[in-house]
């Protein structure tokens, strides 16, 4: 079940956006009962270059060329003051740059930049809200960055990056992305016997919503306990995970991973929570996921979080980190006996885990397990796992 991150795709040149105006619906030209359009962000892997549209089309012809779709970055509204979009051809894979200064815009044309849109405003500085923009002087391509996350705009800054200044104003984002990536796809390591099966996959989804479920229920199975991860190089993580018994039983639960990088998506650069959800069977008919809870706060290095992953009989999960809701989804666990569940923990870095705690309807369980978990608290480096087989049945039953 090791958890291999999204990989890089080639990205060629969005060239919708470099003929500028033809093709492209500017903001005066949408629904006039609309006060505000999203604005779609768009990132080239292979530059390092953001584009930020409101026009859908221009944004899927680019992820068609190779682009990676992040969503929504904020809603513009249709009126206010301007905001124009200019394309450099002769920067080394193409650079956009935005400004409200038609002077500057003027001027900058006359350097050989030409205006996007026929000259039309792209946006409309207007709202309570701040877009930040931030320059990396070492890049040709992708030179600015503009983003409503004070989170980002602060990492930036740490990494090299200049001018911390609002750019403009804009409303607010009216929802999150859930970008989904392709993870493992012809899976080919271990992972639970997937990977003999041609075809297997997995996702990656960054705040996928949450399935609808009310938890007015007890949970049939529940297994907790304190986490502390130290991790030390680029790529790093501990998995806290129950799993159904049987073939292809169905796993659940959190990983706390860090990876190095800046992709705001995923919360690279900082240790992130993520929900773990491969329902069973889901190797032959459907999805496996992990979904990055981007809201939740960076984990400290060597801190210890409180984990927490529960499962119902009515076939949902949930999983908390500090007592926070970070996933709820609808799944399903096999077991080859009636209320057989294994719980463990494994990692690729050194981590501590002690007062665990396996409840069973809300009954103490933790002593019950063949075996338990008998030790206070457990040590383990990388590469390591420890797990206990609970065939937990009530007085009743």
């Amino acid at each position: 079940m090791k958890k291999r991150f999204f990989k890089r795709i080639m990205a060629g040149i969005c060239m919708m956006a470099v003929v500028g105006g033809g093709m492209a619906v500017h903001p005066a030209e949408a629904e006039a009962s609309e006060e505000s359009v999203p604005v779609y962000r768009i990132y080239n892997p292979n530059t390092g270059e953001h584009l930020y549209t409101i026009t859908e089309g221009e944004a899927k012809n680019c992820v068609r060329l190779g682009w990676q779709d992040e969503g929504i970055g904020w809603y513009t509204a249709l009126s206010g003051d301007p905001v124009y979009r200019l394309y450099n051809p002769n920067a080394k894979g193409g650079d956009h740059y935005y400004t409200k200064s038609k002077g500057e815009a003027d001027y900058l044309v006359r350097l050989g930049w030409s205006l996007d849109y026929g000259g039309n405003p792209v946006f409309y500085s207007k709202g309570d809200k701040n877009l930040y923009v931030a320059y990396n002087p070492n890049a040709e391509s992708g030179a600015h960055n503009y983003t409503m996350s004070r989170g980002e705009q602060d990492f930036l800054l740490k990494n090299g990056w200049m001018h911390d200044a609002v750019a403009w104003k804009v409303m607010d984002k009216k929802e999150t992305y859930t970008v989904s990536v392709p993870v493992d796809v012809n899976i080919v390591g271990p992972g639970g016997g997937e990977e003999l099966i041609d075809g297997s996959y997995r996702l990656l989804y960054s705040d996928k919503p949450f399935d609808q479920f009310s938890g007015n229920e007890l949970p049939a199975f529940e297994f907790a306990a304190d986490v502390k991860m130290t991790g030390t190089t680029d790529d790093y993580s501990v998995q806290f995970v129950v799993a159904g018994s049987g073939y292809q039983e169905g796993q659940i639960g959190i990983t706390l991973h860090y990876q190095k990088g800046n992709d705001q998506r995923y919360a690279q650069g900082r240790i992130n929570a993520t929900t773990i959800n491969f329902p069973a069977k889901s190797n032959v008919y459907g999805e496996q996921f992990y979904s990055v809870h981007t809201a939740y706060p960076a984990i400290p290095n060597g801190g210890t979080s409180r984990l927490k992953v529960q499962y119902f009989d009515s076939g949902y999960m949930r999983a908390y980190v500090n007592d926070t809701l970070i996933g709820q989804y609808k799944t399903k666990l096999l077991t080859a006996e009636k209320n057989a569940y294994i719980p463990h923990f494994n990692g690729d870095t050194n981590c501590e885990v002690s007062n665990i705690s396996v409840l069973r309807y809300g009954k103490d369980f933790t002593d019950h397990g063949a075996p338990g978990f008998q030790a206070s608290s457990y040590s383990i480096g990388p590469g390591e796992a420890v797990s206990a087989a609970f065939l937990l049945k009530m007085p009743w039953e």
